[in-house]
């Protein structure tokens, strides 16, 4: 019998989460806070275009750390790009607003913060969640992410109403292609763990091929009217047995919404 999720999973992913998001806020503050000084100085009450500009860029990075705030695999790529930006960001507005020889010191000082900060805060948040079992977290919001093996940065992720194929390797290659291969819970007609004998090609949906040694897999064969689209998946993950445990408890929670 599956359990949806253990109140100390929940607990756990809770307090990660509440962390990200704040760490994800310091950015956006810090650039609000230097729109502030810069506007009130005597020399720039007459410009508010840059004002208005840093505030846009700061909601910009709220909405970005905000969207993914239930992809806890993604969190410190996230805070890191955030923080890059947000610390560069400021670094030139605080050449361009203030005169003086600190100026270059202090930009320094905002980049280097801005930059690390957030991302040193989000580590231990992320870790704290994915060391948790899947299955413990398969009833709660977070998006449950399975390494392809194989495959350094290939993922496998269960969100809440649907599943999803991401290998940053193509999509680099391939501008054009899809960030991931979805399929959504009511296209997803059978779901069963197999055992590959590895060296084999297999497909995961449409956009990825792979190679994956011996070992566990997920196939999902897919049967989505909506779309008119027939597929089979075969997911090479170590942890195939509880993908699929916790795909079904969501596919079920899903469907009895």
């Amino acid at each position: 019998m599956t359990t949806p999720s253990t109140p100390d999973s929940e607990l756990v992913l809770a307090r990660a989460r509440r962390r990200y998001l704040i760490a994800m806020s310091l950015g956006p503050i810090a650039l609000v806070a230097l729109c502030v000084v810069s506007f009130v100085g005597p020399g720039n009450r007459g410009s508010i275009l840059p004002v208005l500009g840093f505030l846009a860029f700061a909601l910009i990075l709220l909405s970005f750390g905000y969207v993914r705030r239930n992809s806890p695999a993604r969190w410190n790529r996230v805070a890191a790009i955030s923080g890059v930006v947000a610390g560069v960001y400021g670094a030139v507005g605080v050449l361009s607003w203030r005169d003086g020889e600190s100026r270059l010191l202090i930009a320094v000082a905002v980049l280097v913060v801005l930059s690390l900060v957030p991302w040193l805060a989000v580590r231990n948040a992320s870790a704290s969640v994915l060391a948790r079992p899947k299955g413990d977290l398969a009833g709660a919001t977070v998006e449950l992410s399975f390494a392809l093996r194989d495959e350094a940065d290939g993922r496998f992720l269960i969100r809440e109403d649907e599943i999803a194929v991401r290998i940053r390797r193509k999509v680099r290659r391939n501008l054009d292609d899809d960030h991931d291969d979805v399929v959504s819970f009511p296209g997803v007609a059978e779901v069963e763990v197999i055992d590959l004998p590895g060296g084999d090609e297999v497909e995961i949906g449409l956009s990825y091929t792979v190679t994956p040694s011996a070992g566990p897999a997920l196939r999902i064969r897919v049967d989505d009217e909506s779309i008119d689209r027939e597929d089979e998946w075969i997911v090479p993950i170590d942890e195939a047995w509880q993908a699929a445990e916790a795909l079904r408890t969501r596919m079920a929670q899903s469907s009895s919404k």
